[in-house]
């Protein structure tokens, strides 16, 4: 299992590198059936607004151009907007091995988020975000891995969950168990979030509800490229 930190800018060549070295058979990732379709079909014209919206600022600011598009929280909107490094590195690995690459996230709930969008990259919330500072996005980035890193091997007492983290771990335990038994023995991989990777007591996380397969973990900030 394979915990990483969304919008990591060097994320990709790092996943790719991780997997030519495990070798799995099957891939699991943390994502949406929906969430692809998305941003195959519709964040172009996000971006584009996106990017109106910045020259707008830019015109009546005169901030540079550099400056808005280095700002930490906009390079996490354009992030946001791409499809995932998770999905990009093992569909990568996948055309040149042939292994097998399943998305298992539930959609309802990534329809549900990404339904925010417009408000998102309007002008009105751009000119809140480049108002606030905000750390450079690798910066961003090293912070999440920090606090995974402590949390792995300090694990909390308690972590509190909603509804919707709960139903999605369970459903995607359920198809990576699926996964495992269907690949006889072979190596398979699960890519997500780390926060699904902690360890706990209480109501269990992925791992924990996974745990009984004797699951390794893995930062993605302390693979070696």
């Amino acid at each position: 299992m394979v915990g990483t930190v969304h919008r990591d800018p060097r994320g990709r060549r790092k996943l790719l590198g991780l997997l030519r070295r495990e070798q799995p058979s099957v891939i699991s990732v943390e994502i949406s059936p929906y969430a692809r379709f998305f941003r195959a079909r519709k964040a172009a014209a996000f971006r584009a607004t996106l990017r109106e919206n910045l020259r707008r600022i830019h015109r009546e600011k005169g901030t540079s151009w550099r400056d808005l598009l280095s700002h930490g929280a906009i390079q996490g909107i354009f992030l946001l907007l791409k499809e995932p490094y998770e999905w990009q590195a093992a569909r990568a690995y996948a055309e040149e091995t042939g292994s097998r690459v399943r998305d298992i996230d539930l959609s309802e709930f990534s329809e549900e988020r990404l339904s925010h969008l417009s408000e998102t990259v309007s002008g009105e919330n751009l000119r809140t975000l480049l108002s606030l500072s905000f750390p450079a996005l690798p910066e961003q980035v090293r912070g999440h891995y920090d606090r995974a890193r402590f949390l792995f091997s300090h694990p909390p007492s308690v972590w509190v969950k909603g509804r919707e983290m709960g139903e999605r771990e369970s459903i995607m335990a359920e198809k990576i168990r699926r996964l495992v038994l269907q690949a006889e023995g072979n190596k398979v991989v699960h890519i997500g979030g780390w926060e699904h990777l902690l360890e706990f007591s209480g109501e269990p996380s992925l791992y924990g509800l996974l745990k009984d397969l004797r699951p390794r973990r893995v930062l993605l900030s302390e693979v070696e490229n």
